[in-house]
This record gives structure tokens, C-alpha cells and sequence, in this order.
């Protein structure tokens, strides 16, 4: 017999030499988990808390879509800035300061965006849209522990508790009292009549809409009893196969929470779809019906890109989520786990993040008065040692405070802006802009005696600053 003939059978018996060992699934073939878990560092202490596992978002390249991107862009921007960008699909085409769009004329807005359109090659019809910076409003912050306390509550009603999340971080994002332009109040945002019906007591004297347990529970049940059941219907209509658990399902009924079923009904007739997914959401983004418009198509594109920034946030340090930036910072510092090429920069950077967790609402204002008074100390001790002069510090201190009370007035946080500017003043008491600021701030929350008073003062001390000099505010 030929050796040829042996060998197909010999590597049949040199394949099963040996004990046959299971081989571990690759990271693809991972089951991923439903949760992560995260321990929540805040100046009062650590806590534990979960969230849902948004692996989707990357695993089905939902993150690399030009809208999430422009989204996620708009939320980083301050308000005092505007991305121009065409409507259709959320392209940018450049960034202006606020104010000086909103001294153009409506002829001169119109003229600017037709230049633009010749400029980069577009119809002339094209749709150009101008969208403010929105990052006072998502406090991203604020919500992780009404993430962790909602999520029970949607999985003991037995609704997909990504639901809970996905709301939560577009909904007024860490404003339990917040109340919409059409009457829509609470973390969940729910109409009265919609609240009512699942329970809650909406009443002069009372509005369950603002507890977030029992606001949780109402939109639960909306979601479970109304906008599930209208989702699988159109769908069905249809004959589109769905899982939903799917992304694209999961926005598709999040859409009908925002927009109602029956706009959403009619979008969907006018698309006529033959099949679900990433397709059918993004071509919701582009077509018009009834009353889903311009603000109901941006609604998923705006829960994807918050989705992708509270990742962001709390996946910065592995397990560990640090609510306060500037006490990670100055930390690191202190320990020397961090050295800075530019010490007086980095510890610039410290104040900055101080700023901005007192912006957030991540630290209450006697708590950002000691750790930045420590962060001064040390610049301080730095300009010291090199003989830098230090006489600059307070005016200087001064200036970053009246910004920072500006930027908590934006955000109509009005008590703590009023006690930042009396800290400006008592760092630097010849500064008018601050004193009008003060003044500015006490009017607008109803006290007028001490508007006036200090409006007068700013005043005074243009006109006679030694006096200021020599006397506290």
C-alpha cells in the first residue's frame, strides 16, 4: 500500500493525541454584562452604584454617526458659543460667539448662511441650522445617583431598565424640579395627565412628579403599559423582526415617549420601512410627519450622544468614578503621583476643576471655598520659592470668582453666585463689575433693597475707590 494512501489517517490520529482541551471564547464571543458597577467617590464619602452597560453604543458603531458626534459637541459647548451646521445631517461647518450672531439682522443671518452654501459647494436651499452650546444644561453629575436609585424600580415593574438611564440623562439631567415649556415636570419629565393616570398626585399643594421613586414608577408604567405595546404593534404592521433588547428598538420606543404614538405612527406610515435597525432611526432623523419635527428627531440623537458622555464620565478611572475633579487633581499633587512641567498651570488647572465641580453641583460652596483656599496657598508657596511676585493674587482671585458667579448666574444658580461674588468682593473690594453683578443677583431673586444697594455701590467705587479700600463690603 502506498504511503499516500496513510497519510489522511495519520494526521486523523495525530489530531486526537493528547487530552482535548475547551478553548476560551475570544473578547467578541464574551457575553457582555447587563451592568457595570462603580464606586462613586463625592465629599461625603463612597458609595456603590450600577449602571447599564451601553456596549452597544460601540460595538454597532452607533458612536462613529455624524448626529451622535454633533451632539456630543453641543453638549460640551458653553453657551456662549453656536456650532452652524447643516440640518439634515448635523454636519458642522463652524463655530461663532453667541452674541455676535444675535446682533445680525434676519436679512444678515439669512445672507451669512447662503454665503455658506456657496462656500462649501451646497445647494442654495440647503438647511442650515445654528445650535447653541448646551453644557449648563446636562449635569451629568447629578444624575449618576438618580441612575442608580430609578433602576430598581424599572426592573420591579419589569421595564427594560435602560430605559431609566437613557431618560434620565436627557430629561433635564439632574433637575428634579425641572419643568418644560408644555408642562412636563420631574426627572422623568411626565405630563400631569400621564402622571395622574399611573398614580401620582398632581395638585396645587402637591406634585409627585418631582419624588423621583414615584416618577420612576409613572414612567415605568407609561413605558410598559403604552409605549411598548405601540412599538411592537407598528412594528408588527410592518413585518419587521425585532429584539428588544435591540439598540435601534430601544430608541425607536423612546421616540414614542417623546413624541407620542401617534406621532410616531405617522412618521412611520411616511416611511413605510420593510426593516428595523440603525437604518430606520437614522431615516426618522430626516423625515418629517404630524408632529414629529425638528425636536423629536434630535431626541435619540441627543440620548446618544448623552449616553456616550456619561460613559465618558464614568469610565474615566476604571471602577472608580471621582465626582470631584479638583480633589483628584490636587491629590495626585500632593502625593507628587503627578508631576506637572508647569506647576503654576497645573495647579491653575486644580482651581478650574474646583470651578467647575461647584458649576456641577458636586461640591456645595463652603467646600469649594477651603480646597481652592488651599490650592492658593500653594501657588503661593510656589511663587515664594522662586521669587515670583505675589501681589497679583487677589485681583487676579477676584476676576476667576466674578466669572464664576457670571457662569452660576447662566445656570439661575442664584444663592451660590451671590455668596462667590461677596467672596470676589472681600478678595478685591475696588472691583464695580462685581458689585453690579451682586446687585444683579439679589434682584433677580426678589431682593430689591440689596439690588439697589449694591448697585449704588458700584457706582461709588468708580467714582472713589480709596474709600472702598479701607472699608468691608
Amino acid at each position: 500500500m502506498k504511503l499516500s494512501i496513510w497519510l489522511p489517517a495519520l494526521a486523523l490520529f495525530a489530531a486526537c493525541d493528547g487530552p482535548i482541551v475547551a478553548q476560551a471564547p475570544t473578547e467578541a464571543q464574551q457575553p457582555r454584562p447587563e451592568f457595570v458597577h462603580k464606586a462613586v467617590v463625592t465629599h461625603n464619602g463612597v458609595s456603590k452604584q450600577k449602571f447599564l452597560n451601553n456596549y452597544q453604543l460601540y460595538q454597532e458603531g452607533w458612536d462613529t454617526l455624524a448626529q451622535a458626534r454633533f451632539w456630543q459637541d453641543v453638549i460640551d459647548l458653553t453657551h456662549d458659543s453656536m456650532i452652524v451646521n447643516v440640518a439634515s445631517i448635523r454636519k458642522p461647518l463652524l463655530k461663532v460667539a453667541t452674541s455676535q450672531w444675535h446682533c445680525l439682522t434676519e436679512t444678515e443671518k439669512n445672507s451669512y448662511k447662503q454665503n455658506l452654501c456657496i462656500y462649501n459647494s451646497m445647494d442654495e436651499n440647503t438647511n442650515i441650522f445654528v445650535t447653541s452650546g448646551k453644557k449648563f444644561f446636562f449635569e451629568y453629575k447629578k444624575v449618576l445617583p438618580l441612575i442608580s436609585r430609578s433602576l430598581p424600580v424599572f426592573e420591579a415593574l419589569e421595564v427594560d431598565p435602560w430605559f431609566a438611564q437613557a431618560i434620565l440623562v436627557i430629561e433635564s439631567p439632574g433637575k428634579t424640579e425641572a419643568r418644560s415649556y408644555v408642562g412636563a415636570r420631574g426627572p422623568f419629565q411626565l405630563m400631569p395627565y400621564v402622571a395622574k393616570k399611573y398614580g401620582l398626585v398632581v395638585s396645587k399643594y402637591r406634585d409627585d412628579r418631582t419624588d423621583l421613586e414615584k416618577s420612576a414608577a409613572g414612567a415605568a408604567k407609561l413605558i410598559k403599559n403604552i409605549c411598548l405595546p405601540y412599538a411592537r404593534k407598528m412594528l408588527d404592521e410592518k413585518g419587521i423582526a425585532y429584539n428588544e433588547k435591540d439598540l435601534w428598538f430601544r430608541l425607536f420606543t423612546l421616540h414614542i415617549y417623546h413624541a407620542g404614538a401617534g406621532n410616531v405612527a405617522a412618521v412611520i406610515n411616511k416611511i413605510n420601512p420593510t426593516e428595523g435597525g440603525m437604518d430606520l432611526i437614522r431615516t426618522m432623523w430626516r423625515t418629517e410627519a404630524a408632529g414629529f419635527k425638528n425636536e423629536s428627531q434630535n431626541y435619540s440623537q441627543i440620548a446618544l450622544a448623552s449616553l456616550i458622555n456619561f460613559d465618558r464620565l464614568i469610565s474615566q478611572h476604571k471602577d472608580t468614578v471621582f465626582m470631584i475633579q479638583g480633589d483628584r487633581m490636587i491629590d495626585l499633587y500632593a502625593k507628587r503621583l503627578t508631576c506637572p512641567l508647569d506647576t503654576l498651570a497645573y495647579l491653575n488647572d486644580c482651581l478650574s476643576a474646583y470651578e467647575c465641580d461647584l458649576v456641577d453641583g458636586a461640591v456645595p460652596f463652603q467646600y469649594f471655598v477651603e480646597k481652592t483656599a488651599r490650592v492658593r496657598k500653594e501657588i503661593e508657596k510656589y511663587n515664594i520659592q522662586h521669587g515670583y511676585a505675589t501681589g497679583y493674587l487677589a485681583i487676579n482671585e477676584s476676576e476667576r470668582l466674578h466669572q464664576l458667579g457670571n457662569e452660576l448666574m447662566y445656570k439661575r444658580k442664584f444663592n451660590e453666585a451671590i455668596e462667590v461674588f461677596q467672596l470676589g468682593i472681600e478678595k478685591n473690594p475696588i472691583a464695580p463689575a462685581t458689585y453690579d453683578s451682586l446687585g444683579r443677583a439679589y434682584r433677580l431673586i426678589g431682593n430689591h433693597d440689596l439690588a439697589i444697594k449694591y448697585a449704588k455701590k458700584s457706582k461709588e467705587v468708580i467714582q472713589n475707590p480709596g474709600a472702598f479700600l479701607k472699608l468691608k463690603p
